[in-house]
């Protein structure tokens, strides 16, 4: 386990957590226990701590790790059925579209379920062992910003050349552009130049049309051109994430 994604000490804490617990003591704590056949099978305990470990690498917060689409409301359904039409046939040829490059740019405003519908997609993806992973356009700026340290580089470096699926949470947010030409601005094209020339599949979220995007100003012309083969998946109604929180309260999801 790369110790830029999870630190060894989140790993054991995870693994106590998890192992002889999860399964309420079956393994006895061991991760493994003897069939009546005298097989030794690996306990349910170290699938769910696998699970964990992948989540937690692919920086998927735990509010989302059982999320699916079964969570959506059916007004939200109703309103969005050509998105999740999209979203669904996605998940269905997800390595055909990892294979190929193919990425979604999903719009909408706040509360209207985004981000779960995008590691959703990640999840699916890790399914089929493909390596995944999400990050705010906040936390990428942070990274450049920090570059000499040598966790963000390596992190920027392995996204680069490991990841084949990347989620870019609120593209629109904490960064501008007002300054291409600057250290941290030419390492932010650098980075999207790099995403773009290596076809990797990137899913990007934004409260801004790709229009208004551009006409925002906050990347530069030639970050946003790229995200015109952006695949638009576009959310309208009310907000979900209202809704969700309230329905946890009444239902354990």
């Amino acid at each position: 386990m790369k110790s830029f994604l999870i630190p060894p000490e989140k790993v054991e804490s995870i693994k106590n957590s998890v192992i002889g617990k999860f399964c309420k003591g079956k393994c006895l704590g061991r991760g493994a226990y003897l069939t009546t056949n005298g097989i030794f099978m690996d306990c349910e305990c170290v699938e769910e701590f696998r699970r964990q470990i992948k989540l937690l690498s692919a920086n998927i917060p735990q509010k989302y790790w059982d999320f699916d689409l079964r969570n959506l409301t059916k007004e939200f359904i109703s309103n969005n059925k050509e998105a999740l039409k999209i979203i669904k046939n996605y998940v269905d040829k997800i390595k055909i579209m990892v294979d190929e490059g193919v990425g979604l740019y999903i719009q909408g405003a706040h509360g209207l379920a985004k981000t779960a519908l995008s590691y959703y997609i990640l999840k699916e993806a890790m399914k089929q062992d493909i390596i995944c992973y999400a990050i705010s356009m906040s936390r990428l700026t942070g990274l450049f910003y920090d570059i000499n340290i040598e966790e963000n580089k390596e992190l920027i470096e392995w996204i680069k050349n490991d990841v084949k699926l990347l989620v870019i949470e609120e593209i629109e947010k904490d960064y501008n552009i007002d300054k291409s030409t600057t250290f941290l601005g030419s390492m932010v094209n650098d980075f999207f130049r790099s995403i773009y020339d290596t076809k990797k599949s990137l899913i990007v979220n934004s409260n801004f049309s790709k229009k208004v995007l551009k006409e925002s100003r906050v990347h530069a012309d030639n970050v946003v051109d790229r995200f015109e083969e952006l695949v638009d998946v576009i959310l309208v109604g009310n907000s979900y994430r209202k809704q969700y929180e309230n329905l946890r309260k009444i239902i354990e999801l």
